[in-house]
């Protein structure tokens, strides 16, 4: 009967034992998942940091505020647009905000010799 008894007892503190180890695999699984979050969107966010500085370089977008395009990349890179966008800016020609568009307002005329290139080069009409 002691026998019977000690048996009880050790299947008792193993089952509070197990029950234990399982409620600390669970807590440990379930910070794992949370600290799997963070990492992802700290990773989003220095992703996004380092697009919109390439962006600014490359002159685009800069009638934006840094801050406030890291914001928006920061969204995209939620949405899972962000490697769209990094590649985009990888086909951007360097400088772009310089030219995109230029309206020539000298007063130079074109010198054709005939009525026609002299149209075609500014100096006429």
């Amino acid at each position: 009967m002691a026998d019977r008894q000690k048996e009880a007892q050790v299947l008792a503190v193993a089952a509070a034992t197990l029950l234990k180890v399982a409620a600390e695999r669970d807590t440990a699984l379930a910070r794992n998942a949370e600290l799997d979050t963070q990492l992802d969107n700290v990773q989003k966010r220095l992703e996004s940091e380092k697009l919109a500085a390439v962006m600014h370089e490359k002159g685009l977008n800069r009638d934006v505020e840094f801050p406030e395009l890291v914001e928006q990349l920061e969204k995209a890179a939620h949405e899972g647009r962000l490697p769209v966008l990094q590649e985009a800016v990888k086909m951007a020609a360097a400088d772009m905000g310089g030219h995109i568009a230029r309206i020539n307002n000298d007063e130079v005329s074109g010198s054709g010799s005939s009525d026609l290139e002299g149209y075609l080069l500014g100096s006429v009409g």
